[in-house]
């Protein structure tokens, strides 16, 4: 590819501190106040591969279980606390009830809404599925019962429980029988066909808070207020046995399939189990399972899934009760899923909102990401083949860094010279800095973009270095991060700040566009990823004489997109300056796979590869990073479209490949959030992602009306347009937005 060499060169003086102390103390995991909600429902679905929560923070999470990872965020029309949820049978529906009596239906593959309805006069307490799925159960503190068909979506007939107001139902497993419990202490029993009473079975002393029936829907248990659960003959309609709980109440019950045991979900106390049959408690849980709100077993695994009030979803085996995962969403669709010794994944900003509490101390967990981000061990604990360590580990205390010079938001008109930096490190031992990481404008500054680095001073208590860097004209975004030899990393410091220069080049463009529809058998055939990086690549290349002085582009698709021509290609961008910018496009399928070394890694997948092969054929991200890595550009970004399938089981979201190169690359715009379809249609005639950027550059951005189309309004506008397009199924993300000064990027005319 040809290439125009210039530069801009200006003087310009960074002081950068930081300090690292190290320390042994023992450590817990402390999740911010806040910023996650009190858990209400969990509902796990037919196979046990997923789970699905709601709360306080208006949104439903559906949870990978394979993984880990939050694959699908739902989020409510309007604010709103989301009470109970039901799956049908099939795995097809989702229904979730709220505070307001509305139920919407979202289908469980795409995590589009179907449905929303007010279904009652206020709150809604439970609901489920009943008749495989046909029919959907709704009770709601307006003391009715309405049966609802989940086709026609009609309302079936409406009953009247006179329980005061209904706290819990529960279908018998074959159908027929509809148990309800109600603030007035009653349980009744239903007829499920006709809707007909059958009995008022009787009462406790307080209000019924769950209820559930046995395997075999010989027996009934119900939880009442006083801290009995009562234990139902059905057929007789008599009390079988009382158990008496310890300090405090049945809040949810669920019961084994395969045998006596009964989970018993106390909010103000830890779970405990018990063996139904002979009214004995076999064990209690150990403090992490306290304030539990509802809770689901799956016996293939012999796991506890339970639900808290401290905003997790925690898994348990109880082959020896030992907690194996902690699941916590936050307000925000932020995730995070951790181990009890800290090993951890999350999404793009997850780790954020969960510290190490050493005394009076917190530390961000993102601190401490080079060690404990480790997804692969997060599969293993869900599989069984990790076990966490029994003490919580000692922590080495982040360094901290700040910059003394620039200020924030300086102004700097120089003529023809470099920009100088000289960082001052401080620490009580130097063997303990390792050095300091500059991103400039997003991206990483690499060895190859220095023009000079040198050490000048280094004592036990000091390091001071220079480097000379070359910045653009106009604002420039830095950022600064230490890290110390045990791979531990200060809080970012950021600053901007503004270069005029007297000589200016106009910047040149390059794009590489990457587009592939046409798979082998291995993976699905796609409809326009070829199409929307052809269409892409002409749009920009009238931008030059535009914007750009030159564009220079180059073009794989299908099977020309292959491993080695994409890596080839990308190798022949050495040649840029520091004023030009690169904007590549990758289309198609994403991946996720473990290397030979166990690793978790993220693959692009070429038109030539298949499933078994994937870490050597696919296309692998850190392989982009390496090359892209030392291109001098001083833009690069990346419109990242791949993973149209939408796979819940890939666990290669667009939004996780998108954090993790994101300060390795530059500037991500990913198509979609966590595992979310991205939607193509032929009505578009392309991708809704490719669409809407296309639709941008063409004008339809410019919100400003001067002719030009800078970043914030292009990413403003194709985020709001998928989401419209895609009825709020798709949902385009930028990790580290804040990280990124604002710039040009097409003019219309």
């Amino acid at each position: 590819m040809k290439t125009v060499r210039h530069s801009v060169a200006i003087p310009l003086l960074m002081v950068f501190q930081f300090s690292v102390v190290c320390f042994s103390q023992k450590v817990t995991l402390h999740l911010e106040e806040g910023k996650s909600g009190t858990v209400w429902d969990l509902r796990l679905s037919s196979d046990a591969k997923l789970a699905v929560s709601c709360g306080r923070d208006s949104t439903v999470k559906i949870w990978n279980l394979m993984t880990g990872e939050v694959v699908r965020t739902l989020r409510a029309s309007k604010p709103t606390l989301n009470t109970c949820l039901a799956i049908s049978p099939d795995d097809k529906i989702l229904a979730v009830g709220d505070m307001n009596g509305v139920i919407t239906q979202y289908s469980m593959k795409t995590g589009n809404p179907e449905r929303e309805f007010k279904a009652h006069a206020s709150y809604i307490q439970k609901i489920q599925f009943a008749q495989n799925g046909d029919v959907l159960i709704t009770a709601g503190r307006d003391n009715e019962i309405k049966f609802w068909d989940t086709s026609s979506k009609k309302l079936i007939r409406s009953i009247s429980a006179g329980q005061l107001w209904i706290n819990s139902i529960a279908v018998s497993h074959n159908g027929k029988i509809l148990a309800t419990a109600g603030q007035d202490g009653n349980v009744s029993l239903w007829d499920v066909g006709t809707s007909s009473l059958i009995t008022v079975l009787g009462k406790h002393r307080r209000y019924v808070k769950s209820i559930c029936f046995s395997a075999d829907d010989a027996y009934l248990f119900s939880g009442g207020r006083e801290g009995q659960i009562l234990v139902w003959d059905v057929s007789r309609k008599t009390i079988f046995s009382k158990i008496q709980l310890q300090n405090g109440f049945a809040r949810d019950m669920t019961i084994s399939k395969s045998g006596a045991s009964l989970f018993v979900s106390m909010m103000n106390n830890t779970i405990q189990v018990w063996n139904w049959e002979k009214n004995l408690m076999l064990k209690k849980l150990g403090t992490d399972s306290y304030g539990a709100m509802t809770s689901c077993f799956d016996d293939a695994s012999n796991r506890l899934f339970s639900a808290h009030t401290d905003g997790s979803v925690k898994i348990w085996n109880m082959d020896n009760q030992s907690l194996v995962l902690n699941l916590v969403g936050f307000s925000d669709g932020q995730w995070l899923s951790y181990t009890p010794d800290g090993y951890y994944d999350c999404s793009s900003a997850g780790d954020r909102y969960v510290q190490w509490n050493v005394g009076d101390d917190f530390y961000p967990l993102e601190r401490y990401a080079t060690i404990y981000h480790q997804p692969g061990i997060i599969e293993d604990a869900l599989t069984g083949s990790y076990h966490p360590e029994a003490d919580r580990p000692t922590l080495i205390q982040p360094p901290v860094v700040h910059i003394q010079a620039p200020r924030n938001n300086q102004f700097f008109s120089f003529g023809n010279e470099n920009l100088e930096i000289v960082v001052q490190i401080e620490a009580e031992d130097e063997k303990s800095i390792a050095g300091i990481d500059f991103f400039l404008n997003g991206r990483a500054v690499s060895q190859e973009m220095m023009l000079e680095s040198q050490e000048i001073l280094r004592t036990s208590s000091k390091l001071v270095q220079q480097f000379r860097i070359p910045v653009l004209h106009g604002v420039n975004s830095l950022e600064a991060v230490a890290h110390n030899s045990a791979r531990v990393t200060s809080n970012p410091e950021n600053i901007s700040f503004i270069v005029e220069t007297q000589e200016r080049q106009r910047a040149n463009l390059f794009v590489f566009g990457v587009g592939v529809d046409e798979y082998s058998s291995a993976f699905s055939t796609l409809l326009y990823p070829s199409h929307d990086a052809t269409t892409l690549t002409q749009t920009l290349q009238k931008q030059e004489g535009k914007l750009f002085g030159r564009v220079y582009s180059k073009l794989l698709v299908n099977k020309d997109a292959t491993k080695k021509s994409i890596l080839n290609e990308l190798s022949e961008f050495q040649g840029m300056t520091n004023q030009d910018v690169l904007i590549l496009f990758f289309g198609g399928h994403g991946v996720r796979a473990r290397d030979e070394r166990g690793q978790t890694k993220y693959y692009f997948v070429p038109s030539d590869a298949g499933k078994a092969s994937i870490t050597k054929q696919g296309v692998s991200w850190d392989d982009v990073v390496s090359r892209v890595g030392k291109v001098k550009a001083g833009r690069v970004i990346l419109l990242l479209d791949a993973c149209h399938s939408g796979s819940i089981s890939s666990g290669a979201s667009n939004e996780k490949v998108a954090a993790s190169l994101s300060k390795k690359i530059g500037l991500v715009f990913s198509s979609s959030s966590g595992n979310e379809f991205s939607f193509e249609n032929k009505a578009w005639g392309h991708g809704a992602f490719t669409k809407a950027i296309l639709d941008g550059l063409q004008g339809e951005a410019d919100f400003t009306h001067d002719g030009i189309i800078d970043w914030s309004e292009l990413q403003l506008f194709v985020t709001n347009e998928v989401k419209s397009m895609t009825s709020g199924g798709q949902n385009p993300t930028i990790p580290r937005l804040v990280d990124f000064s604002n710039f040009e990027i097409a003019r219309i005319r």
